[in-house]
């Protein structure tokens, strides 16, 4: 990274050197302009008038508020900026141009639009697109939001893509990566072919569960697929047509009531909703499961995952679980399902409070035999009331293959103690302990950051720590962040 911004600066300060300008080949010209963003590769165009237009083989073209309404970049430093007609009419004014221009240029790699705008201007937004995928643009990202911090004065009616304006006529498609956000899919015509396409992101995109079914028909070679807060989708039927599909993450989709998997070779699944009918039909390969259930039913959907995982996904190997808890008489499943494959688990407990019983560790236990990895996010309560309770009778239980736990959001409460010692007692394999004050939080897609909750505004304090070390035993690594 370091080393490109060198060449970046490098490229810059040889630009403003008008006298090197005539001698320079076309094709060094050409390699400076993919050395710099794309903002400072148009404005190379009031360097020289022989530089006029080199700014057009730049590969990729990002158009966001930044770049295209530089005059009000002070403003979007704001933590809200209220966009308005005229900001609008100008960003359109400046991109149309933008894109005339671009057009007589090579092939394009990417294009990135980004900025509140709405189906009031369909035909420039259509045109856009269009004009980028005949030059043969393999990337394209459209987001009508323009991202957070902008918020508009109406609640506009949103841009409805035509899909078929991703497949230039007489031509085969070539865009291999198409990342949607806050417009609507037009019906797709079985005529076309989406075969190119390899990961397809769908963030707050309306569609009918027969378009999205549709179009999944159509992108036969689609590996990696993202559905966020799609309000019309009630319905989603992942069929064998998607033979190539490895990764599958559907967030938030309200209304969605039912999902059902078929996909041989479907390797990672990441859910978050409310939903508590689901399928797993025909997923041999699926080793690794994200699942946050929220809402009304939000404990019986967790009830149902832990019940029905370990007969639906036997090959599971991560399981990643939110466990939202409303109360602490939650109840575990009757009997303990064995998974036979888990190896790494990560289980997210909200609220972790002084009065769990701390039965669900047992069952973890029990139910992962060849768990090697334990990762525990805590989300205590800062009001968490230490009460004077009495040691919890936990049942005894061996495990003989857990060597790594992970502990996050530890605060050297009671009950965290108790917990602690009773995992190092249980793990008789046990080498490494990792302790963090600090809350731990998945964002999704392999995502994770640390967020401080310890309300001291400091780390564990070294009594603390010594209470720590005092539980565990000293053939233990232990290694607090």
């Amino acid at each position: 990274m370091f080393h490109k911004m060198g060449q970046q600066q490098k490229a810059l300060k040889l630009m403003k050197n008008n006298d090197v300008i005539p001698e320079l080949p076309d094709e060094i010209i050409s390699q400076f302009m993919s050395l710099l963003p794309f903002n400072e590769a148009v404005r190379t165009s009031v360097v020289s008038k022989s530089w006029i237009s080199v700014w057009i083989t730049h590969m990729d073209v990002v158009c966001n508020a930044t770049n295209i309404l530089a005059y009000l970049s002070e403003q979007f430093r704001d933590v809200y900026f209220l966009v308005r007609q005229d900001h609008r009419d100008r960003f359109v004014e400046r991109v149309d141009h933008i894109m005339q221009q671009r057009c007589k240029g090579p092939k394009m790699n990417s294009i990135v639009i980004s900025f509140p705008l709405s189906k009031e201007h369909e035909s420039h937004i259509t045109n856009w697109i269009s004009s980028a995928v005949m030059t043969g643009v393999e990337k394209i990202s459209l987001d009508l939001t323009g991202g957070s911090g902008f918020v508009t004065s109406d609640v506009p009616v949103a841009y409805t893509l035509p899909l078929s304006v991703l497949v230039f006529p007489g031509k085969s498609c070539t865009v291999k990566h198409l990342q949607l956000a806050s417009c609507s899919l037009d019906s797709l015509s079985l005529s076309i072919s989406l075969a190119s396409l390899v990961t397809l992101e769908l963030q707050n995109v309306s569609f009918a569960d027969q378009q999205l079914d549709a179009m999944l028909g159509n992108c036969l070679f689609l590996e990696r697929m993202v559905l966020k807060s799609c309000p019309e989708l009630v319905n989603f039927k992942l069929t064998n047509r998607s033979a190539r599909l490895r990764f599958l993450a559907i967030k938030s989709c309200c209304r969605l009531n039912y999902f059902e998997l078929d996909g041989k070779n479907l390797e990672i699944f990441e859910y978050t909703g409310q939903i508590d009918r689901f399928l797993f039909k025909h997923v041999p390969k699926l080793a690794e499961v994200y699942f946050c259930f929220c809402g009304s039913s939000r404990v019986e959907s967790a009830i149902c995952a832990l019940s029905r995982l370990a007969n639906d996904i036997p090959q599971l190997k991560i399981l990643n679980m939110v466990w939202i808890r409303v109360n602490l008489a939650f109840q575990l499943p009757e009997g303990v399902p064995t998974f036979i494959n888990i190896k790494h688990l990560v289980l997210t407990v909200f609220p972790f409070l002084d009065e769990d019983k701390l039965s669900w560790i047992t069952y973890i236990l029990k139910s992962a035999p060849l768990l090697k990895n334990l990762q525990l996010n805590q989300f205590v309560s800062s009001f968490t009331r230490q009460l004077d309770v009495n040691d919890r009778q936990l049942p005894e239980v061996t495990h003989m293959n857990l060597t790594e736990i992970e502990i996050n959001g530890y605060q050297g409460n009671h009950h965290e103690k108790e917990l602690l010692k009773y995992l190092v007692h249980s793990a008789v394999k046990l080498d490494l302990l990792v302790i963090s004050p600090q809350v731990k939080v998945y964002k999704g897609l392999n995502d994770w950051c640390y967020e401080e909750l310890n309300f001291s505004g400091e780390s564990l304090s070294l009594e603390k720590i010594e209470e720590l070390h005092s539980v565990v035993p000293k053939d233990i690594r232990v290694k607090i962040l």
